[in-house]
């Protein structure tokens, strides 16, 4: 009920659910859902709904200030070790295909300087992570950025930028990525997936519609088979394109495409761990501009 009861923060404050929405980064109709679902926990209305606006119940107005007290205590407890890294539990959800490339070596280092950190890793799409984080049950997200509005309470650190390539067989001598989708099987990078989603508006644009075969999330499962010559597909230039064996890459052109891949946090929390964290995902990538500068 934590996400319902920031949201019902914001639709107070602004007095507008499709405000609310903006700010938030979800649909009107998220917004509607998530205040009917704490209007029935607690069995009450909250607001009463006229035309485009919205105004709190005498019910509501009487539990405003009590939620926001809620929601203060809740993000203290989940900072209660601060100070103390030495012996936290640090929480990092991570796309698959970063744990590999970026997150093995960043947390190599971590464990270096803060050897009794406690570290779990895990693992999901972008959008489950965002939810885990919000719920509070990871401390850090290593996610590609999403394609909505940022909640005021979170706060994204951009660590790399991956511009998308088409992948083919070795073999397939045709050099014109175009005609190659029009003609081979298409592996799909998974829709639900922020990524995916970037691609399958990137081929709207093109005006193209490729025979698919198979969606996955795994970025390195596709690659595998593109090698074993079961289609062509279009995804984030990883570090794997480069050494998995009986593919070759082809560029996009102009206009192309890109996904940013770094971490999201919640504002207002300090962690030793997690920042150091965010430092060297910075040095692994060879991002070096101080994280500080690039608060967003």
């Amino acid at each position: 009920m934590i996400s319902e009861l920031r949201t019902f923060v914001v639709a107070a404050q602004m007095e507008s659910f499709a405000a609310a929405a903006k700010t938030i980064g979800l649909t009107q109709s998220a917004i509607s859902a998530q205040i009917r679902r704490l209007e029935d926990e607690l069995g009450y209305g909250l607001f009463e709904r006229s035309g485009r606006s919205v105004m709190l119940t005498a019910a509501g107005r009487a539990i405003l200030c009590q939620v926001e007290d809620l929601l203060s205590s809740f993000d203290a407890l989940r900072s209660a070790t601060r100070g103390r890294p030495e012996t936290a539990l640090l929480r990092i959800g991570a796309i698959s295909t970063v744990q590999t490339s970026l997150l093995a070596p960043a947390v190599t280092r971590l464990h270096v300087e803060f050897p009794d950190l406690k570290i779990r890793i895990v693992p999901g799409l972008s959008m489950g992570l965002l939810e885990r984080l919000d719920a509070g049950e990871l401390d850090a997200a290593v996610i590609v950025r999403p394609p909505f509005g940022l909640m005021p309470y979170m706060q994204w650190h951009p660590v790399v930028s991956q511009d998308y390539v088409m992948v083919v067989p070795a073999p397939l001598e045709n050099e014109d990525w175009r005609q190659i989708l029009e003609t081979q099987p298409f592996i799909r990078y998974d829709s639900r997936s922020f990524g995916g989603r970037t691609l399958d508006r990137f081929l709207k644009m093109q005006g193209l519609s490729p025979r698919q075969v198979i969606e996955t999330e795994d970025l390195h499962t596709i690659l595998q088979m593109v090698a074993n010559n079961m289609g062509c597909t279009i995804m984030p230039q990883i570090g794997a394109v480069s050494v998995v064996p009986n593919i070759r890459m082809l560029p996009l052109g102009e206009p192309g495409i890109t996904r940013e891949v770094g971490v999201m946090t919640l504002r207002g929390r300090v962690s030793e761990g997690r920042d150091a964290l965010i430092r060297y995902l910075d040095e692994v990538s060879g991002n070096h501009t101080p994280s500080a500068s690039r608060k967003s």
